[in-house]
């Protein structure tokens, strides 16, 4: 046993690798409606500038430690102080970093409570760590369910942590901001992550505040609106977290590149953006048209770039999201998730991509309802 092999963490033998879902099918992807990306492309005149102003970059140098302009300009869009904003490579690694940051008393082992299902990055990243995982089902609905919330943020003081994301990931639900002001109000000695990365596509409904009780964290990406690419992801946290945050983050960790295209957006081309959005969430309500045609198929409240659905009797959406795959069109079979049996999870996609589907459908599923 003097194997180097006994010094790896036990707990990464039992978790599996991430690997995109592109190498699902071997034909050429034709519609990419598995990865909750915003589909719309940036304009031609707008890649340009960008290509433009990228010559100008240094790439011989380190980019800013910290990334201090971006997230100056994301303080000036939240109305905070810019030291409490933290970017990391995707919200992948801010998610590793609170939790790095705040599960690590030996003394009184603590433990994430999320409900279930949700954002798996949430749990991996627990689990890498070595933190234990309380997972709370979601109601039928797909809605917290306040009491068994509360039991699992009450057991000991061990809660050290509970994310909540909002609009959800894979449901597209839109949790109830009461039940959440109150689990956050009833728990002071957890710190709460409102994870809003999907939040533009749903106008208005934003529980972001300047005044975030102590106890909340408030965290989003640029993943969703269109930046995939950049990789990058913030929080705004209380002060004390978000130096504890900095302290075990790497310095450098997001790219010159990002950051200089990541700016130039914010500062030049939000109305661009905001255009693009408008755009999905206008190809949202067509594609739950689109889903609605199935025969007997149950659409769950969409508020995401993403849209449930389940199909009866329940291995339909298996076969379905390989037929579909066959065809170069990529979905989420999420059938094997826990309160997901016989759901699939779909991106919404760019018109052209919806055509796909459209057609798709209607070539496997003859039966099809006609539309209204």
């Amino acid at each position: 046993m003097n194997a180097w092999t006994r010094h790896l963490r036990p707990a990464l033998a039992g978790l599996a690798v991430y690997e995109a879902a592109d190498a699902a099918t071997q034909q050429p992807v034709r519609a990419r409606l598995h990865a909750n990306e915003c589909p719309e492309p940036w304009p031609p005149e707008v890649m340009a500038e960008l290509g433009r102003r990228l010559q100008d970059l240094e790439l011989g140098r380190y980019p800013d430690s910290s990334g201090r302009t971006l997230r100056e300009l994301l303080a000036r869009a939240h109305g905070c102080d810019p030291e409490r904003v933290v970017l990391g490579n995707g919200s992948d690694e801010v998610i590793s970093l609170l939790m790095t940051a705040l599960a690590g008393r030996p003394s009184e082992p603590s433990f994430l409570v999320i409900p279930a299902p949700t954002f798996v990055m949430y749990a991996h990243s627990a689990r890498c760590l070595g933190v234990g995982v309380l997972e709370v089902p979601l109601t039928e609905d797909l809605q917290l369910d306040e009491a068994l919330m509360n039991e699992a943020l009450g057991v000991a003081t061990g809660a050290a942590i509970c994310f909540l994301a909002r609009p959800n990931n894979p449901t597209s639900s839109l949790w109830d901001p009461e039940v959440i002001t109150r689990l956050i109000e009833g728990h002071p000695g957890t710190m709460f992550v409102l994870d809003e990365a999907y939040i533009r596509y749903a106008p208005g409904a934003s529980l972001w505040r300047a005044d975030l009780p102590e106890n909340v964290t408030y965290m989003s990406t640029l993943s969703k609106v269109g930046l995939a690419g950049l990789r990058i992801g913030y929080c705004v946290a209380p002060l004390a977290l978000a130096r504890a945050v900095n302290v075990v983050r790497h310095p450098y960790n997001v790219s010159t590149t990002s950051l200089a295209i990541a700016e130039a957006v914010l500062r030049d081309f939000a109305g661009v953006q905001d255009a693009m959005i408008a755009r999905t969430i206008a190809g949202r309500e067509r594609l739950i048209t689109i889903l609605a045609r199935i025969p007997g198929a149950r659409l769950f409240p969409a508020h995401a770039n993403i849209v449930l659905v389940r199909l009866e009797p329940a291995e339909q959406a298996p076969r379905l999201a390989a037929a579909l795959a066959e065809r170069g069109i990529l979905v989420k079979d999420a059938s094997g998730v826990p309160r997901l049996n016989g759901c699939l999870r779909i991106s919404v996609g760019t018109s052209a991509e919806l055509d796909l589907l459209e057609a798709a459908l209607a070539e496997l599923l003859p039966d099809l309802r006609p539309a209204s």
